[in-house]
C-alpha cells in the first residue's frame, strides 16, 4: 500500500508493534535511525537524502534525543525538509517543537485560554525573591519527570540553579502535604481520545518511569473535549496528555508528541497499537489526497 519508515535512535517494543501492523496492512516498512540519514545539496539547488528517502510516502518518529543543540535542531531540520518533500511525518517537526519546549507549550494553552498552572518564565540571574507558593521547577527540554525539582514555599530563589540559564517555575497544583498524587494520561490519535489512565504516586512525580502505579479510568466527556481540543491546537497525529483534576477544575500539565503506550496498552484487550497505525494510515491518505488537490 505505501512506502513507510520509522526513524527512530532507538529501536524498542513500540517500533516493533508499529512494524507488524504496518506490515499487517500490506505497508511496506524501513527501519532508519537519524545515524543512518545523510542530507545532500548540489550546484542545482536541489537537495536529497541517502537511503531512497524521498520515495516514501510517509515517516514515523518514535525516539528524538541529542547530545547538543545542534544535533536536536538538525534531526529536526531533517523532518522539515521532508515535509517539504510531500512526505507525511508523524509527528511532524511543527508539532515536536511546540510539545517538547515546555515555554513554548504553556504559551500556546495560555493563548487559546486552556487552564494550566501558573507560570514564571525568566532567562539570567536568579532573582532574590521568596516564592510564595509551592512550585516545580522543570528543565525546558526534558520528560519521563527527568531534572524536575520541588521547590518549597519560602524559599529563596537565589538558593535554585537553572537549567540551562533559564527559570521555569511552576506552580504546584494541589497540596504538597497530601499523601498521594494523581494525574490522568490521556492518548489521542487522529484528534480522538482512544485510551485514558489514572497515574498514582506518594511522590509528586507521577511518570510510571518514576515508579507510579497506574490503572485504567473512564474520563468525563469535559476532558474528552479537552483532549481532543488540544489535540487539534498542537496538529497531533498522535500524542498524550496530562492532566490533573483539583476542585473539579481540568489543569493541562504537558503534552507529548512521541508518547509511550506501552503501560497504558496493558490496560486495554484490543492492543493500541493498531488502532493507532490505522490512524496513520487514514492520516496518509489524506494527507495524499490533499497533495493531488
Amino acid at each position: 500500500m505505501y512506502q513507510t519508515a520509522i526513524i527512530s535512535d532507538v529501536h524498542d517494543w513500540h517500533t516493533e508493534k508499529i512494524e507488524f501492523f504496518l506490515k499487517k496492512n500490506e505497508c511496506n516498512v524501513t527501519r532508519l535511525k537519524f545515524s543512518d540519514i545523510e542530507l545532500n545539496f548540489n550546484e542545482n539547488k536541489n537537495f536529497f537524502f541517502n537511503k531512497n528517502i524521498q520515495k516514501l510516502d510517509a515517516v514515523w518518529v518514535r525516539f528524538l534525543n541529542g547530545q547538543s543543540l545542534e544535533e536536536i535542531t538538525t534531526k529536526l531540520t531533517y523532518l522539515h525538509l521532508l515535509n517539504e518533500l510531500n512526505i507525511y511525518v508523524h509527528n511532524s517537526a511543527i508539532t515536536i517543537e511546540k510539545t517538547v519546549d515546555k515555554v513554548r507549550t504553556s504559551g500556546l494553552l495560555k493563548i487559546n485560554r486552556i487552564l494550566s498552572p501558573d507560570t514564571h518564565i525568566w532567562i539570567g540571574e536568579k532573582k532574590k525573591k521568596i516564592i510564595e507558593k509551592d512550585s516545580l521547577l522543570k528543565p525546558i527540554f526534558g520528560s519521563q519527570g527527568k531534572g524536575i525539582m520541588l521547590v518549597k514555599k519560602n524559599t529563596n530563589l537565589s538558593e535554585m540553579k537553572s537549567s540551562g540559564n533559564v527559570f521555569y517555575l511552576q506552580n504546584f497544583v494541589g497540596e504538597i502535604k497530601d499523601q498521594k498524587f494523581s494525574d490522568l494520561r490521556v492518548l489521542v490519535s487522529n484528534h480522538k481520545v482512544i485510551a485514558s489512565m489514572e497515574r498514582e504516586s506518594e511522590s509528586f512525580l507521577t511518570n510510571v518511569y518514576q515508579g507510579a502505579s497506574y490503572h485504567r479510568v473512564q474520563i468525563s466527556s469535559e476532558i474528552i473535549k479537552l483532549s481532543e481540543k488540544i489535540s487539534r491546537i498542537f496538529k497531533l497525529g498522535y500524542g498524550g496528555i496530562d492532566i490533573k483534576i483539583i476542585k473539579k477544575r481540568n489543569f493541562v500539565l504537558e503534552i507529548n508528541s512521541i508518547p509511550s503506550w506501552k503501560n497504558i496498552n496493558k490496560l486495554y484487550k484490543k492492543d493500541l497499537s493498531e488502532k493507532l497505525v490505522k490512524d496513520f494510515i487514514k492520516i496518509i491518505k489524506n494527507f495524499k489526497k490533499c497533495q493531488t488537490n
